[in-house]
């Protein structure tokens, strides 16, 4: 038998074949080498090193393991042990397995960047952002460890310093590690850093479709509508087709109070596309000045038949004591500060816990002082917001409701479509919906005489019941400042209402007012307005109705308080239309402003409205829009007057629109009376 060539040669010949590409070869060719020689360290490293080239982990890392143990003081070695170990999700062992390199070789820049990542995938990532701080500086033309400091930056919390990080030509300049570090800030809710990072890589390449399609979005979301019209616009002159851009485009029109022109750039987008799309389109129609309670109706039928289909099986569990205390699951994906806060927590904290059991099921959380306001008075909070369809319906038949009361229906964010298969035996719709859902196992919907009175227009596929002194009870800020009007002078109309409330109509009808009232000024607070392009917007749109901007304030969000006490110069609040306030209205009552309303058929028409109808005061809702006019303009003369009853009025509103105490018995009665029916059906 012929003898073996030297082992040298063999070891020589298995790295040639691996060099080579003949990775079967080398592979049997090291393995029988390590049989041969098991304490060979360069081999258990050759192999191990190949075997994670060829995706084989865990064989790869048992090879390297025992090469460790041979060569402890190998700094090349404990290196690629910790990039093997990393790639197993072992980030303890891989930091000690970089550490050992680094011990050695204090400036081995790979062990540096895997002690990075393995500190990252520690969760120490401020540790993470130091070490990898060092590595940057030292070798700052290194893709990949600025994408790993820059994650570490954002996830110690630092968004400021994760750009700056991010800002460099070898991370604008490489598409692929570009994208990947947009993603990082975008799963760190970092959107204004990320528009940043976005104008910066279209800055160097103006024709990447993909960026201005990602800055559209977080412009959107960041409130700046103008800015992301200008995107959009980008977008679709490059890829005409593209439903997103289309999307975006269309509701930054809306936003801006561009009603008509959104509405019919919705339209255009819907023919390619989504359900979520189409959702939104839901949601939009009520801003439409043209919109009917027939075309709504039908709209959210047709919704419902095409995309709210089943995919699990029915219920099992059925209504059995009718007296029993019930477990009630409120389901809702905005339960910070805004209408569910204001409209819910009152009512929440008046209910008879003997009689009930309160399941905040909380879709999309929030850790804002409201929304913790909110949870603290829940007999459970279940977080519900990372489940997809299944698992979330799994989880809510799980909890064993009674009943679900869904308070999102089409809105944004929302899980009708697992609401849809039934997860309680009783389910109503109420407070953030303002139409029918259109949804078969759906089987109330809760509102009130003065809504949807008898004989209303406005159509629903569930069961219409009413609570007998109101859909909403208002829960007042405790620290709200008093009522009082601060300093006199002019009239001063306003509105803190969304921009996508004052379509054109809305808008020469307050232009009018104007007109009429000499001196008076309008002021305008929204959200959007914060955007120097989306006010120079609005200043036209009343300019070619003759009215200067000497005559406007317009001015941004305010945090709670501030805005509460913005309406202390405000004397007359203007209530827009067909899309009417609630929430804000609700606000300018509380301090002492008179409201002027002009109801229609729809439901969103009517909520300021059935506010004013409550309080006795029917001479501030409007029969047209000429009688809108000269009921403001009558407010306006008895300025004084309404000025001097500020107080009173808010004292009317704690009796008529903030009565917890009754409302909870009206709300708890009516789910009682429900759950019977269900039970004896």
């Amino acid at each position: 038998m012929d003898a073996l060539p030297p082992f040298d040669a063999r070891f020589a010949a298995a790295l040639a074949a691996a060099d080579a590409g003949r990775a079967d070869e080398a592979v049997h060719a090291f393995a029988a080498l390590a049989r041969e020689a098991p304490r060979h360290a360069p081999t258990r490293l050759a192999l191990g090193t190949l075997l994670y080239r060829l995706g084989r982990r865990e064989q790869a890392c048992a090879q390297l393991d025992e090469a460790t143990r041979l060569l402890p003081h190998d700094a090349e070695l404990a290196n690629r042990h910790a990039e093997v170990l990393l790639a197993l999700g072992r980030p303890a062992q891989a930091l000690a397995a970089a550490e050992a390199a680094l011990a050695v070789a204090p400036q081995h820049a790979l062990a540096q960047f895997h002690r990075g990542l393995a500190l990252l995938a520690c969760e120490r990532a401020a540790e993470a952002a130091a070490a990898l701080a060092a590595l940057v500086e030292a070798e700052p033309d290194w893709t990949a460890a600025r994408q790993a400091a820059a994650r570490a930056r954002l996830l110690a919390g630092d968004p400021a310093g994760a750009l700056a990080v991010a800002l460099h030509a070898c991370v604008l300049d490489d598409a692929p590690a570009f994208a990947a570090v947009a993603a990082d800030f975008a799963a760190a809710g970092a959107l204004g850093r990320r528009a940043e990072l976005l104008e910066a890589r279209l800055r160097r390449r103006p024709d990447d479709v993909d960026a201005w399609r990602a800055l559209a979005c977080d412009l959107h979301g960041l409130g700046r509508p103008s800015a992301a019209l200008a995107a959009c616009e980008q977008v679709l002159a490059r890829r005409p087709a593209d439903a997103l851009a289309g999307e975006v485009r269309a509701v930054a029109l809306v936003d801006r109070g561009d009603v008509d022109a959104g509405l019919a750039a919705l339209r255009e987008a819907l023919r390619g596309g989504d359900a979520a799309m189409q959702a939104r389109h839901l949601v939009l129609m009520h801003y439409d000045p043209a919109q009917t309670c027939a075309g709504l109706f039908a709209a959210h039928r047709a919704y419902a038949e095409r995309h709210l289909r089943a995919f699990a099986p029915p219920l099992a569990r059925r209504a059995d004591d009718a007296e029993r205390p019930l477990r009630v699951g409120w389901l809702s994906p905005r339960l910070g500060a805004g209408p569910v806060a204001t409209f819910l927590g009152g009512l929440l904290g008046r209910f008879d816990r003997r009689r009930h059991r309160h399941l905040l099921i909380d879709l999309h959380p929030e850790r804002g002082d409201a929304a913790q306001a909110l949870r603290a008075l829940a007999d459970e909070v279940v977080d519900a917001g990372a489940l997809d369809d299944r698992s979330l319906l799994q989880r809510l038949r799980a909890l064993g409701l009674d009943v679900l009361v869904d308070l999102a229906g089409h809105a944004t964010w929302n899980r009708i479509g697992v609401v849809a298969q039934r997860v309680a035996p009783l389910q109503v719709c109420w407070l953030d919906w303002f139409d029918t859902t259109a949804v078969p196992a759906m089987d109330a919907w809760i509102s009130d005489r003065w809504l949807t009175p008898e004989g209303s227009a406005q159509r629903y596929t569930e069961r219409l019941v009413r609570l007998p002194s109101g859909r909403f009870c208002y829960t007042p800020p405790a620290d709200a400042p008093a009522p009082a009007r601060e300093g006199g002078g002019a009239v001063t109309f306003a509105s803190f209402n969304r921009l996508a409330k004052l379509n054109d109509g809305v808008v020469a009808t307050w232009a009018e007012i104007l007109r009429r009232v000499p001196g008076a000024r309008l002021h305008l607070r929204a959200r959007h307005l914060a955007e120097t392009a989306t006010r120079e917007r609005v200043l036209a749109r009343f300019a070619a109705h003759g009215i200067g901007a000497e005559r406007l304030e317009l001015g941004g969000d305010l945090p709670y308080r501030q805005l509460l006490a913005a309406y202390r110069q405000v004397d007359v609040a203007l209530d827009p239309f067909p899309f009417s306030g609630c929430t804000t209205t609700c606000d300018a009552l509380w301090m002492g402003c008179a409201v002027i309303a002009l109801p229609g058929e729809t439901f969103v028409s009517r909520q300021s409205a059935s506010l004013l109808w409550r309080l006795g005061r029917e001479e501030w809702v409007a029969r047209d829009r000429g009688d809108y006019v000269e009921r403001a303009c009558a407010a306006a003369a008895r300025v004084d007057a309404q000025r001097r009853g500020r107080a009173a009025l808010r004292e009317a509103a704690r009796v008529h629109l903030a009565d917890a105490e009754r409302h909870a018995g009206e709300f708890a009665a009516l789910l009682r009376d429900l759950w019977r029916e269900r039970c004896v059906g």
